[in-house]
């Protein structure tokens, strides 16, 4: 649970402006963030804690001599992304403040004995049990204080690590705007750690004699690990959006990119168009996984077996050719190959440039192949998206460890699964992109909702903090939905108008059949 509420604060917390609030919410549990400098909270004088200290000694400060509970993050409690250095302020502060009001107001309490309702004499600690001296009457005592009843205030407390100083610039590291699709792009891997994005810009919709028609820009770009723009090609398409794109490839030096009219061939340093052909069955087949280019091979499922049709077999371990129920064959960057196959379980065969071979069981309870990718770095880190879960292998490691699990981490059922050198990225439709670390830590998060104006510190200093805070989450919780950034107000009224007519079809014959049933009875 803490691992899935602190992801976002520990990603987003350095690139927050002053006095912007933002919020996560898991379950039951809400938390607001904000970035802060450490401060004392009684005369907010800057406080400096040592990072050589045990954690466990309170902080003071040096005007006013304040004690400020610390100590180190709990061991038990690793939170990825978070190092073993990081202090926690302030918590056990909040708790001793209760206390000390909870001990007030049983001291007014006692203050104040309460009275017998029936002959109104003073009641003590034995009359709760034995009833009233005078009368005998058992008095009622209200077990719920109003001190309870009130609801809870809520807990502050403040996380100290050198991660988390402040990042200048926009969140994103790339322009803004361009992870911008309408549909779960394609994407694949290059040999030298970079990837290519295949996606469908989002379009414009006209309504013309009631027929919607769709106007697309097919964006294919390629970025660097860093991501650093390579080169990037916009094309205005015209049609249904599931003819448009249909799958990409990489074979090397070349880029393949698969539609509905053809394939076209690209260079994978420049993004210049090579040739343009008519889509033929051997491209199908290699859009599928069922044949590939790799170590110098040109291999194919035969019969559920892997065959070679051009160079020589040795190339490849015997384990590899001898498997049976071979689902998949995929070139791995650096022209090594990966074959997923179906034969007692579902099983993973990753073979390298070098010839070196690396097999991993995915789920032998379960034997269906539905909604399973894999991908593999150009290092040698292995990924996999099963079942909304994503196993991840580092290189050298011979088996799979669980990285990501459900909606809780935001894993979708369309989601595109790519691996990359320092972890796996996350691709999904209303231009959704993540890059998580090997441990689950969020390390990228394409920020597509415009950030706050920048204001001057001048401004900022003539704004009380009060007030920036609540401008700040009133920006934050303003924000529209993913939906509301596809389409224009118009498009989505008429968007909304075509699909509820099915609906309203349907309930004016259950109607109709209603009424000829009791017309029959």
């Amino acid at each position: 649970m803490w691992q899935r509420l602190l992801r976002e604060p520990l990603y987003r917390g350095p690139r927050l402006l002053p006095g912007e609030v933002q919020r996560v919410q898991d379950m039951s549990l809400s938390l607001e963030f904000s970035r802060a400098e450490l401060a004392c909270r009684a005369c907010r004088a800057p406080l400096a804690p040592n990072p050589r200290s045990s954690g466990h000694a309170p902080l003071s400060c040096a005007r006013c001599g304040a004690q400020h509970a610390c100590r180190r993050w709990p061991s038990a409690i690793p939170i990825a992304g978070l190092d073993l250095g990081a202090l926690l302020l302030g918590e056990e502060a909040e708790a001793a403040a209760e206390g000390a009001e909870a001990a007030a107001e049983g001291a007014e309490l006692g203050a104040a004995p309460p009275a017998c309702a029936e002959c109104s004499a003073a009641l003590d600690e034995s009359a709760l049990v034995a009833g009233c001296e005078r009368c005998g009457a058992v008095p009622h005592v209200v077990k719920q204080s109003s001190r309870a009843a009130r609801p809870p205030a809520p807990v502050t407390w403040l996380v100290a690590s050198e991660r988390l100083a402040p990042i200048s610039g926009h969140a994103a590291a790339v322009q803004e705007g361009l992870f911008d699709w309408r549909e779960a792009p394609r994407v694949a891997p290059l040999d030298d750690g970079g990837f290519v994005v295949l996606a469908l810009a989002s379009g414009e919709l006209t309504a013309a004699r009631r027929i919607v028609d769709d106007v697309h820009e097919r964006v294919a770009l390629a970025l660097e690990p860093d991501l650093r723009v390579r080169w990037l090609r916009r094309d205005r398409v015209a049609g249904p959006a599931g003819r448009q794109a249909l799958g990409l490839s990489c074979e090397g030096e070349r880029i393949v990119l698969h539609a509905g009219d053809g394939h076209e061939v690209l260079d994978a340093a420049t993004g210049a168009s090579l040739e343009k052909h008519a889509t033929s069955s051997a491209m199908v087949a290699a859009l599928h996984g069922r044949e590939a280019h790799a170590l110098g091979l040109h291999v194919r499922i035969d019969r559920g077996r892997i065959a070679v049709a051009q160079g020589d077999s040795a190339a490849l371990p015997g384990a590899v050719l001898s498997r049976r129920g071979v689902k998949a064959v995929r070139r791995l960057p650096g022209g090594g190959l990966g074959v997923l196959s179906r034969h007692r379980g579902v099983r993973l065969d990753v073979v390298d440039p070098r010839g070196a071979l690396r097999t991993f069981l995915i789920d032998p309870r379960d034997g269906s192949l539905d909604g399973l990718a894999f991908s593999v770095s150009a290092r040698g880190l292995v990924a996999v998206l099963y079942h909304r879960r994503v196993w991840v292998a580092r290189p050298g490691e011979e088996q799979l460890h669980p990285c990501l699990d459900g909606s809780a981490d935001r894993v979708w059922r369309d989601s595109v699964l790519l691996a990359a050198d320092d972890g796996v990225w996350l691709f999904e439709s209303g231009s959704g992109a993540r890059r998580y670390a090997p441990d689950g830590a969020l390390l990228f998060d394409a920020e597509i909702y415009p950030r706050p104006k920048r204001r001057g510190p001048a401004q900022l200093g003539r704004e009380p903090a009060q007030k920036r805070a609540d401008r700040a989450r009133r920006h934050r919780l303003a924000r529209p939905s993913k939906g509301e950034h596809a389409l224009p107000e118009a498009a989505r009224g008429e968007a909304a108008r075509q699909a509820k007519w099915p609906l309203r079809a349907l309930a004016w014959l259950l109607g109709r059949t209603a009424l000829l049933a009791l017309g029959l009875g």
